[in-house]
């Protein structure tokens, strides 16, 4: 099975793929658009042989300027139709916002698996009993009328809940 890894730019997908195979393959910074070509890796975990696809973040259309943002919006959607089943990696800070909502109607229309993982969570401070919950419930709605996609919530940067 092939795995693209979509999101907007900052949201931790090369994190995510580096925490998987364990090493610090893929260039991580908080600079929007460092990784700018889709990235294929090979994973094998528990005798399941994967193909990890690291993609470019995806922002709105009007606010790509560059051509080689151009480009590499196309590569990341061109992943999209290659994979079989799609991680929408979100924010926790930032929440669902529209344009991870546009990634997720692109990945639905496109007929593909879809799990949403949102990253970060650990920088959440207030984590009451019904943090969590009322999190997922707030993105159900968003989500809404796909209300049978999996929610996760991990770190990738501390490989909390990732193999979830």
């Amino acid at each position: 099975p092939k795995i693209a890894i979509v999101g907007q730019p900052n949201v931790g997908k090369s994190s995510l793929l580096n925490a998987f195979i364990g090493e610090e393959r893929n260039i991580v910074t908080n600079i929007a658009g460092t990784t700018r070509d889709s990235i294929h890796t090979r994973y094998n975990l528990f005798n399941k042989d994967l193909l990890l696809i690291d993609t470019a973040g995806l922002r709105k259309k009007e606010k790509v300027k560059e051509n080689l943002e151009f480009f590499s919006t196309i590569r990341a959607i061109n992943a999209l139709d290659e994979a079989d089943v799609c991680v929408l990696m979100i924010d926790a800070q930032t929440g669902i916002e529209g344009q991870d909502l546009a990634i997720l109607r692109t990945a639905e229309a496109k007929k593909k698996g879809v799990v949403i993982a949102v990253n970060k969570w650990d920088l959440i401070e207030d984590k009451s009993s019904n943090t969590l919950k009322n999190h997922e419930e707030a993105i159900l709605h968003r989500i809404a009328p796909f209300t049978d996609v999996p929610v996760i919530f991990i770190s990738a940067l501390e490989k909390q809940r990732i193999l979830k």
